[in-house]
């Protein structure tokens, strides 16, 4: 009894690191005097539900435990497995080892399951988005459209410092598949080795403020980052690039715009410094280029401060000094204010902000930075690039895991360019409205 006990106890400390507090009634069982020896152990596992005792209020703990209870138990403590440290993960196994005759007689069931359940988790957002943007006679894309996305995260352990992470993504028009296009543009590794963080494979490149690069997907290569208020991060990915204007665009000949272009490999690197200076204040530095400076050699400075009540402020300035310049920086600022926001678990909540941003032609000419914008099939519009004026938004939780948004977009070209293709027009205000609910 005594070692039937002990072992269970294991099973309990080893549930125990998921926080579960264990308050001592007065007396569990009628039958387990306080002075016992088993008193707090029995008490813990009643309080942990591992035990119940009978109908009557009695333990019975002279009776030799049943093969099934012993099963139970050590079914518990497995189930919990994940969340013990490596000490008490080495107890279950060793109560699975203890026990595995009497878990492979009665609990072939739990054992099976425990073996083959899926250690991926799911999780999952749609958005159904509605655009309008203003157009004159000159403009051949339509002025409006409708889309559903849908994204599909998968999160599982690889090992205790591994994780891997992915995420499929699926859109097309309402009512129809025109337009459709589906992609696994998220899977990656997580993990560190000692103080070292490392992030490998097809994944999300964010840097500073967001302002140089934010693209969520398509990004294959490896990260490394190490510090704590000071987070230090290097890394280089590939990613396919295109649409960075013509040779009229940057008052080039045919053949200095071919020797700039056509060297592209699409090869990045990339630098981050986050810097916690207070808990409301955080300062970032920020780098990125492709292989030769073709078309991105980019700097930026941007903060973020959190001290006002219920109010984000952030900000950040950059310039590009690449090639595709030849030898003019492009430059570009952008700055937000946002109060309060939408929680998807709060019915009610609420979100509001005004940004603005302004961006040289040539600054992000292939479009690294998603900065949302809402303009539709216009190839020549940069999100940040080419591009001034301001943002307002607003969002709000209708249902639990359901945020609808409306955000306008009263913008403009900063240039009118070859590529435009739009006579004079540099207008480009826009409003999307778009409900986004997760599961």
């Amino acid at each position: 009894m005594k070692r039937q006990t002990a072992m269970a106890l294991a099973a309990v400390f080893a549930m125990s690191v998921a926080g579960t507090a264990l308050a001592a009634p007065a007396n569990p069982f009628v039958d387990v005097p306080a002075k016992h020896w088993a008193y707090d152990s029995i008490n813990k596992l009643a309080q942990a539900g591992v035990i119940s005792g009978y109908g009557d209020g009695t333990y019975k703990g002279d009776r030799t435990l049943t093969r099934y209870e012993i099963a139970t138990i050590v079914a518990k403590a497995m189930a919990n497995s994940d969340k013990a440290d490596a000490a008490s993960q080495k107890e279950i196994e060793a109560l699975k080892a203890e026990f595995g005759a009497e878990l492979n007689n009665l609990g072939v069931r739990v054992d099976n399951l425990e073996k083959n359940a899926s250690k991926v988790k799911f999780t999952g957002e749609i958005r159904s988005r509605y655009n309008y943007q203003d157009r004159n006679d000159n403009e051949t894309f339509d002025g409006t459209n409708e889309r559903t996305r849908l994204r599909l995260y998968m999160d599982a352990p690889i090992d205790q410092n591994v994780a891997f992470h992915g995420r499929y993504e699926a859109e097309s028009d309402w009512g129809s598949s025109t337009g459709s296009e589906s992609k696994l543009d998220q899977a990656y590794i997580t993990g560190k080795l000692g103080e070292i963080g490392y992030s490998f494979g097809r994944q999300p490149v964010w840097l500073g403020q967001g302002m140089i690069a934010d693209v969520t997907g398509n990004n294959d290569g490896l990260f490394l980052s190490g510090g704590k208020d000071v987070k230090v991060t290097v890394g280089a990915f590939k990613r396919n690039v295109s649409g960075y204007g013509t040779a009229e665009d940057w008052d080039m000949t045919a053949a200095e715009y071919a020797a700039v272009t056509n060297s592209v490999e699409n090869n990045f690197y990339a630098a981050n410094i986050d810097a916690k200076l207070n808990k409301n204040l955080n300062l970032s530095l920020s780098y990125l280029a492709d292989k030769d400076s073709n078309i991105y050699n980019t700097t930026s400075a941007g903060l973020k401060y959190t001290g006002i009540n219920n109010f984000t402020i952030s900000g950040e300035y950059g310039q590009n000094d690449s090639d595709l310049r030849d030898g003019d920086k492009a430059k570009a600022w952008m700055g937000k204010i946002q109060y309060a926001g939408a929680k998807k678990e709060k019915v009610g909540s609420l979100g509001v902000w005004v940004g603005y941003r302004n961006a040289d032609v040539g600054f992000d000419p292939a479009q690294l930075t998603t900065l949302d914008s809402g303009i539709i099939n216009d190839t020549s519009f940069g999100y940040l690039d080419n591009v001034k004026g301001a943002e307002f938004g607003v969002e709000y939780t209708v249902f639990r895991n359901g945020i609808f948004t409306v955000q306008y977009n009263d913008l403009e070209l900063k240039d009118i360019i070859a590529t435009t293709g739009n006579g004079t027009n540099k207008d480009k205000k826009n409003l999307f409205a778009q409900l986004t609910y997760t599961f």
